[in-house]
């Protein structure tokens, strides 16, 4: 299934899937077999629910098998060291990849505006009116389309000038002509 979606993703899968066989590479020993086990598969994953979205779901069941192989053998079981390590180092790059970053490096808020027609994007009057929307403190306006809607994007500065703010920004957008709604969006989120 990933060999076929596109060539990136094909080797974002072929590579996966040489991960997952390199324990077999060591099989005739079987301490390093299973601690290759248990790296390998926390390894996989962590990217296999990092990159769920683009398909790599599918190493799931492959992982948690690696994780599994590798305390199978009660004699050859990896040490302490390696059992603690490994998940701990996993957990710390999913967290790092995952979780949100330092909210004063992220670039400020914008609104997005959905509008009732594509055709507003020849409207005369919304053009003229949007234009008008930086007299309020918009740092950028850009309309595009996307899933068959004309959407409105309107930055905002990280802190308003004196006389202006977000609310009246926002009361400016929804009165542009065919607003059909407003979001207030972050970097990662929107709010309806």
């Amino acid at each position: 299934m990933g060999l076929l979606l596109s060539v990136f993703l094909a080797g974002l899968f072929v590579v996966s899937a040489a991960a997952a066989c390199v324990p077999l590479l060591v099989r005739e020993r079987p301490k390093v077999f299973a601690r290759a086990c248990l790296v390998i598969g926390t390894g996989l994953l962590v990217w296999a629910l990092i990159g769920a979205v683009i398909g790599m779901f599918l190493f799931i069941p492959a992982a948690l098998l690696l994780l599994v192989a590798a305390f199978v053998d009660a004699d050859n079981r990896p040490g302490a060291w390696c059992v603690v390590t490994a998940p701990l180092a996993g957990a710390f790059a999913f967290a790092l990849i995952v979780l949100p970053s330092d909210p004063e490096n992220e670039p400020p808020p914008y609104f997005n505006a959905t509008l009732d027609t594509t055709s507003r994007f020849y409207d005369r009057e919304f053009n003229e009116r949007k234009e008008r929307l930086r007299d309020f403190g918009a740092t950028r306006i850009q309309v595009g389309e996307r899933a068959g809607l004309l959407k409105l994007h309107v930055g905002m500065p990280e802190s308003f000038p004196e006389g202006q703010s977000q609310d009246r920004l926002r009361e400016e957008i929804e009165g542009l002509p065919g607003v059909v709604e407003v979001r207030l969006c972050t970097f990662r989120t929107c709010d309806w």
